[in-house]
């Protein structure tokens, strides 16, 4: 055992009474649980969900999160691995960002776990389904857990990747992430002092650069807001651009395919692709912004898409989707069109011709 590392003699109180998890937090943490589940929007059956980290252990503080993680098999979403992996940190991302949820004052984190992950044979994990200890924790036992460092760093790494330049809420997400940051490495100095997991989570992302990157998107976000030359260039930017190449068939055949005139099939569909430059991927505009998207589904969320987007199903149905929103289609794929400068020609050439018997909603 580290002597650098402190530990309580109990679990959390808030949490347990001796090593049993009170009563009525099964309930609440179940319910949670599903719903985060169903937000993920995967057919992957839950397996489980547990809780983990320190307040599952002896070197919880006042500063731990509850590390609540609902339990699948990453291979049942999909055969890559490392896009299923990307998929399932967005929605963590998202959920965590859009339900800050605590309880008695402690954050819950929800996070989607690889069923075949391994994990540490020194770890706490309680289970929520079988209401038992999968491995009851020892106060006299604690080791550095290199699965649970890299566990504990890859939500912050996948965020602190995905930052883009353009984005208009980069310094919000900068000082939120910043924030957690601090937190993270707060609660783990507190309760076990350097080799913490939470405090090596902070060295891995500050020695990969990733805090570094964090210090440079917000010196140039700071520096976009004070230039005057770049603002008064937006303003007067041209309105036309990609749009201009796309095809008057490609504009006729989306207008006979909303009024039901001629129903699109797989080939029509490959053709407005190619000539849009669109991007299949079920990740739409939360990975590609102002770009024209197909998702493979039929729910669609305009959480952190701070811009309308026209949605077209497989069907013909069409929707003007708001910032913030969540839509259902009666298809089974949905064509995104940004409604931004970029696609203002199109989409007034749409709107125009599909006026008259269309199923448009402003």
């Amino acid at each position: 055992m580290l002597s650098e590392y402190q530990t309580q003699n109990t679990l959390n109180p808030k949490l347990w009474v001796g090593a049993r998890l009170k009563p009525k937090l099964h309930e609440s943490f179940m319910k949670i649980a599903n719903h985060f589940y169903d937000f993920l929007e995967v057919t992957a059956p839950m397996l489980d969900v547990i809780i983990i980290g320190s307040n599952a252990n002896y070197n919880w503080t006042e500063f731990s999160d509850i590390d609540l993680h609902v339990v699948i098999n990453y291979l049942d979403v999909g055969n890559n691995v490392h896009l299923v992996n990307d998929f399932l940190h967005a929605k963590k991302s998202i959920w965590n960002s859009n339900y800050p949820l605590t309880y008695n004052g402690i954050n819950i984190e929800l996070y989607a776990q690889d069923s075949n992950a391994n994990l540490h044979a020194s770890v706490g994990i309680y289970s929520l389904m079988q209401q038992k200890w999968l491995h009851q924790p020892n106060s006299e036992i604690i080791s550095i857990d290199d699965d649970a460092i890299q566990q504990k760093a890859d939500p912050l790494k996948y965020e602190i990747d995905k930052l883009k330049q353009k984005d208009p809420e980069l310094e919000s997400k900068i000082k939120d992430i910043l924030v957690r940051l601090n937190r993270m490495r707060k609660a783990g100095l507190v309760a076990s002092g350097e080799y913490s997991i939470e405090n090596l989570a902070f060295k891995y992302l500050r020695n990969t650069g990733r805090i570094e990157r964090l210090k440079e998107l917000l010196h140039f976000n700071t520096m976009k807001q004070l230039s005057i030359d770049p603002m008064l260039h937006e303003v007067n930017a041209p309105t036309t651009g990609v749009v201009d190449n796309v095809s008057k068939e490609i504009v006729e055949s989306l207008v006979l395919h909303v009024t039901k005139q001629k129903t699109l099939d797989d080939t029509g569909w490959a053709n407005i692709i190619k000539h849009t430059k669109a991007v299949e991927d079920p990740m739409g505009q939360w990975k590609h912004p102002g770009k024209c998207t197909m998702i493979p589904s039929n729910n669609i969320t305009m959480q952190q898409v701070n811009y309308p987007v026209i949605g077209i199903d497989d069907t013909g149905h069409i929707k003007m989707m708001h910032p913030e929103k969540t839509y259902t289609y009666p298809g089974t794929k949905v064509f995104e069109i940004p409604h931004t400068p970029q696609w203002q020609t199109l989409l007034i050439q749409l709107k125009n011709s599909i006026r008259n018997g269309s199923t448009y909603a402003q």
